[in-house]
């Protein structure tokens, strides 16, 4: 009996004991959410909204005593504090100060000057320019210049004038000289009579660049459905466009065609007989008075490659020319080998009809 009555002594101490270690444990428990519930703040927060939130007045709610009705008053809340703050709390290592200083010793740079727009007057580019002189008579004035800038090449020296210069004035002459042959053909061209002859070479090239594309560009079905569309020739205007869709195609599928023999040389010819064939029905076109501008895209293409080719050697040989002047501005006798062109020309020879070349001092 006594022996129970000890026992349930000890139970009674023992039971204030796990009370106390299970209130200890709520208390913890209740920390641990506290402290998680600042670190979820803390992350979603930013630096600068904290401080908002830290000097905002709370929602006052107030009930009224009669009616359902509930009014929630906001007070104006408090004007956030500048950025400036979040400075302060940045701990600057001995490497952001030495960056922040050498950021301080930095110059400003200046800002950059503004393009000044061209003016509408302005004189347009020299690759938009007509020729000057008969593009013959300048070639001829270029080579001669070479020859003579190789002779006096040593004196020529201080006048900045070099070897160079002579070569390249020979290599521009040669193009000049191609570029006026390729216009005087597109010219030649415009005959009326011509079309028939420029056609069968602009058939033969259409078949040849369609049967490649659709044997060694099998593979992509846009292009085979492009090849679909083109089908067969309907007429000249017909045959014009389909060659020209063939030859965008074929420069598409250029490594598809690689080791055929539609190669460069072959799809070019192809082309210049597609230019020639165009002017010719424009030159057509135009005795009967039907041309129209898009027909007349491979004459104006060789005009202006061919004004390109002139005023490339006209600088080049002026500028040669001037300096040369300026080497022998003593000697009579060598300063009149660098005359420059003339640049009196009628109108006719400038367009490329072949005219006389005028004589040169």
């Amino acid at each position: 009996m006594g022996v129970r009555v000890v026992r349930t002594g000890v139970r009674v101490v023992r039971m204030p004991v796990r009370v106390v270690r299970t209130g200890v444990r709520v208390v913890r428990t209740g920390v641990r959410v506290v402290r998680m519930a600042v670190r979820v703040v803390r992350t979603a927060v930013p630096m600068g909204d904290r401080a908002f939130c830290r000097n905002a007045s709370p929602i006052r709610v107030t009930l009224p005593l009669h009616g359902p009705s509930v009014r929630r008053e906001t007070p104006p809340m408090a004007k956030p504090k500048k950025p400036a703050t979040r400075k302060a709390t940045v701990k600057f290592t001995p490497r952001k100060a030495a960056a922040a200083a050498a950021a301080a010793a930095t110059p400003a740079v200046a800002a950059p000057t503004p393009v000044v727009a061209k003016r509408p007057d302005a004189p347009a580019a020299p690759v938009a320019r007509r020729p000057d002189a008969p593009p013959a008579l300048v070639a001829k004035h270029a080579r001669r210049l070479a020859s003579q800038v190789r002779v006096d090449v040593a004196a020529l020296a201080h006048a900045k004038v070099a070897a160079a210069d002579a070569h390249r004035l020979e290599t521009l002459a040669d193009a000049l000289d191609a570029a006026q042959e390729a216009w005087l053909v597109i010219q030649d061209a415009r005959a009326v009579g011509v079309v028939a002859s420029t056609r069968d070479p602009v058939r033969a090239g259409r078949d040849h660049v369609f049967a490649a594309l659709r044997t060694f560009a099998d593979a992509n079905p846009t292009t085979q459905s492009a090849l679909d569309d083109i089908g067969e020739v309907q007429g000249d205007d017909d045959l014009i466009s389909d060659t020209t869709r063939l030859l965008a195609l074929a420069k598409k599928h250029h490594h598809d065609l690689d080791g055929t023999d539609l190669t460069d040389a072959r799809l070019a010819a192809i082309r210049s007989a597609l230019g020639l064939f165009a002017a010719a029905r424009g030159g057509a076109q135009a005795a009967a008075g039907t041309t129209t501008q898009a027909e007349d895209e491979a004459t104006r293409g060789a005009r202006r490659a061919r004004n390109r080719a002139f005023w490339a050697l006209a600088d080049l040989d002026r500028q040669v020319a001037r300096r040369g002047q300026y080497a022998f501005r003593d000697d009579e006798a060598k300063r009149a080998r660098y005359a420059m062109y003339r640049r009196s020309a009628p109108t006719a020879a400038v367009e490329g009809a072949s005219p006389e070349p005028t004589p040169v001092k």
